[in-house]
């Protein structure tokens, strides 16, 4: 399973059929939290070891999205060396590491063939030296069942990597996004690195909220916090300028006018929300709205956000934001929404 910087990955159990039908049902069941596969695909096919955090869109025989899960850990083994509670934990039933390997050799010897004329050798067999990649997972929402009750709680620096990635997919279209980033074909990579320099610094002063296991992101700045907020961007102006093609120019430059155009006087400001794509619809989004909402009424102040999609405007207005400026970003930047909420 690899993590997409603007799409995450859709990944099966071994081919469709019973099967794959079977390993799933043990993994959205909870009785599943191990896999492995052979090294050697993951060379023949291109791709990456997954990491710590990584996550995948789960999909049956059918090809349908059943759950996203995200990779605990991950280690390259010989075969010899799987242990049993990694064995046991594959769910299959098996009450050791023998016979995790009985089983999986039975399984990669009936497509073993392939194997070989993919690599060209056609004396290929498996061995207590193969390499095999035996990864531990989580299942962080069941795409299948019907959405539940949803949390929303300060994120800790550590989340701050995977909640980057929710919000470089979740903005992967948005101008607000892309056009101060100035675009090329390594945009993806350095939106989701933009995010997790920004988020890392607001982390520390308790701005990001995490929503649905990792699944929404926001963050919620106070009031009287725009001076806090001008010495994180300029302690972190040297790595956010050596992202973008032109050294950050037209990044700082629009930030600046987004800043100069908020209210003058004291308020809440949800500077980012954002649900991870295949999770949109579950009420992550409103959930996070709902807290951010409540939280400036207690202070009885307005809440200010400001998106540039048009399709944001009439989401948010249903609950209770109304557009207090309409504008287009200087030097041919992209039109911006500013909304505000006042108490009440």
């Amino acid at each position: 399973m690899q993590d997409g910087a603007f799409v995450l990955p859709r990944w099966g159990f071994a081919f469709p059929g019973p099967l794959r039908d079977e390993l799933t049902a043990l993994a959205l069941a909870g009785t599943k939290t191990t896999t492995a596969g052979l090294y050697v695909e993951y060379e023949l096919d291109g791709d990456p070891i997954p990491r710590p955090g990584e996550r995948a869109i789960l999909v049956d025989s059918a090809e349908r999205p059943v759950a996203i899960i995200e990779t605990v850990a991950c280690r390259v083994v010989r075969l010899a060396d799987v242990d049993d509670r990694h064995a046991i934990d594959e769910g299959e039933g098996y009450a050791n590491a023998h016979e995790f390997r009985v089983a999986h050799e039975r399984f990669w010897n009936g497509y073993l063939d392939d194997v070989r004329e993919r690599l060209g050798e056609p004396g290929f067999a498996i061995t207590d030296d193969t390499p095999i990649v035996a990864e531990r997972f989580r299942v962080l929402v069941r795409l299948d069942a019907p959405p539940g009750p949803v949390p929303v709680r300060p994120a800790a620096s550590p989340e701050i990597a995977a909640l980057a990635g929710v919000l470089a997919r979740a903005f992967a279209a948005d101008p607000m996004v892309r056009w101060p980033m100035v675009s090329d074909d390594e945009l993806p990579a350095r939106i989701r690195r933009m995010f997790e320099i920004v988020d890392t610094a607001y982390a520390g002063e308790g701005w990001i909220h995490a929503a649905g296991e990792g699944l929404g992101v926001m963050s919620l700045l106070p009031p009287a916090s725009a001076e806090r907020e001008q010495e994180l961007a300029a302690a972190a102006a040297p790595a956010l300028a050596a992202l973008t093609p032109d050294g950050g120019e037209r990044y700082e430059r629009f930030w600046a006018w987004v800043s100069s155009m908020l209210p003058p006087e004291p308020h809440w400001l949800l500077d980012q929300v954002a649900v991870e794509p295949a999770a949109q619809g579950r009420g992550i989004g409103g959930a996070m709205l709902r807290f951010a909402i409540e939280r400036a009424e207690r202070d009885g102040l307005p809440l200010v956000l400001e998106t540039g999609v048009s399709a944001n405007v009439p989401l948010y207005a249903r609950f209770g934001f109304r557009v207090i400026r309409e504008a287009d970003a200087p030097a041919g930047g992209p039109r911006i929404w500013f909304m505000r909420r006042d108490p009440g």
